[in-house]
């Protein structure tokens, strides 16, 4: 019985794969928007607008102390001198 109703079920998707093959008009390269230039250079962006846009904002921006590398060596203060000035601060206590 599993045999049969796997058959019917194959033979019926079969029958209506090639039915609807030849109806439906596929654009190979409408999915893909980079053959058609509509993604950024870097291509992580949906347009090159897109992209200047954002670098522009993250040059006008000031950087997080630990993007450019100005953190203490524990990470908890915004530079190693601010961090020396604290431990002399506790230890002289």
């Amino acid at each position: 019985m599993k045999k049969i109703f796997s058959g019917i079920i194959l033979t019926q998707m079969l029958l209506c794969g090639a039915t609807f093959a030849g109806h439906v008009e596929v654009d190979p390269y409408a999915l893909e928007p980079s053959i058609n230039g509509g993604v950024s250079a870097s291509g992580l962006f949906a347009s090159q607008k897109a992209e200047d846009a954002y670098l522009a904002e993250l040059a006008a921006e000031e950087l997080e102390p630990c993007i450019n590398g100005d953190v203490s060596e524990s990470g908890l203060f915004a530079n190693q001198l601010a961090e020396d000035a604290f431990v002399r601060s506790i230890a002289a206590s």
